[in-house]
């Protein structure tokens, strides 16, 4: 029943965004009646309204694709076919340009070319040369189909603010400064340094956070952590009485003690214990991957570099929240952090942030 809510209020949100445009984007591909398109769904070689209306379909789970539909609808190359893919849909069937949707698809697998040379001044035919077409996925793209993004190469814009001045107590360690957040042309750096003159606290920290709240939809950020004893680095959603709501918050965290797992977390109304921690099987603080969580009313579904590796069903949060990064080092939690070793300065690394509305 749910579903079928949710199916017909995306259906009718598809139809009038569209406004059921006339001029059908036909694509120009080199024997298109055998050719597979990105986002063609039925087969006839054009991207449309209908094609919208079966991905919407799917991701409510009204409709069923088959292996070569599911490909042709992971319009976001990152191995997941839901609502990012219907956004990045929407856009190309309103006329706006997307990198993926309507390109030509190739079956992922390996193909062979004869090439025939020949050597003057004797005649002769080189061997077969097999050829393979590799199929790269760059899931550490931002995607600017998305409602909300950012590109921290870019520095900060109308959209996210630094935190400045001020403390959250115990167990932060440290007042935030705006000073510790740091744009280079790869990204924001946010840092664990020393304290500021004037600080009530040990340690000095960096917090980015958006200037709206956000309710059910997909976040993701893409991002290198820390690794050092007494640390966090982290995603997450957030509204509390400072904003006079109830404390609700989804949480990715990444612990300096331990760098490859990822601690995934809520709070409802102030009710947490919900953590639960997810062998990476990488060092979260050598490279950038990327972790997202998908809100909805009933669930919250977390991802790494694109997998699902956590569902969640139980007093789900309901409050909109600001989306928020943050580092900073710990006082009186060692048992979950250990000690603090007082190492500065420490830097986690931050790439982009994106948000998809539900």
């Amino acid at each position: 029943m749910v579903f079928m809510k949710i199916t017909k209020k995306i259906l009718a949100a598809s139809v009038l965004a569209v406004g059921m445009v006339s001029g059908v984007l036909n694509l120009a591909v080199t024997n298109a009646e055998s050719q597979k398109i990105y986002g063609d769904f039925d087969g006839n070689s054009k991207v449309d309204n209908m094609d919208l209306i079966s991905l919407c379909r799917y991701v409510v789970k009204d409709m069923n694709f088959d292996g070569t539909q599911l490909k042709l609808a992971d319009l976001n190359n990152d191995k997941n076919v839901d609502v990012a893919d219907i956004a990045t849909l929407k856009q190309y069937v309103m006329g706006d340009y997307t990198q993926r949707v309507g390109t030509a698809y190739y079956e992922e697998t390996t193909t062979t070319t004869t090439v025939t040379t020949t050597t003057p001044p004797v005649t002769t035919t080189a061997p077969p040369v097999t050829t393979t077409q590799v199929t790269t996925t760059n899931h550490l793209s931002v995607n600017k189909n998305s409602d909300l993004w950012i590109d921290y190469s870019n520095g900060l814009n109308s959209d996210f603010e630094m935190a400045d001045g001020w403390t959250n107590g115990n167990p932060f360690n440290c007042n935030w400064h705006k000073e510790n957040g740091i744009f280079t042309n790869e990204g924001m750096q946010l840092k664990i340094d020393q304290k500021f003159p004037g600080d009530t606290t040990g340690y000095s920290g960096a917090e980015c956070r958006s200037t709206k709240f956000y309710g059910y939809g997909k976040y993701e950020v893409c991002m290198k952590a820390i690794k050092n004893d007494g640390v966090v680095s982290s995603f997450f959603t957030y509204t509390g009485p400072s904003d006079n709501n109830p404390w609700d918050e989804i949480d990715v965290e990444i612990l300096g003690k331990d760098t490859t797992k990822v601690q995934l977390n809520y709070y409802t109304n102030g009710v947490g214990n919900h953590e639960y921690f997810h062998n990476l099987g990488f060092d979260a603080s050598l490279d950038y991957h990327t972790y997202a969580f998908e809100w909805r009313e009933n669930y919250i579904k977390w991802f790494v570099d694109g997998k699902e590796v956590y569902t969640a069903y139980n007093n789900i949060p309901k409050t909109p929240g600001k989306i928020m990064m943050n580092v900073w080092p710990g006082i009186g939690v060692n048992e979950w952090l250990n000690p603090f070793n007082g190492r500065t300065p420490l830097t986690a690394h931050y790439k982009w942030v994106t948000y998809i509305k539900i």
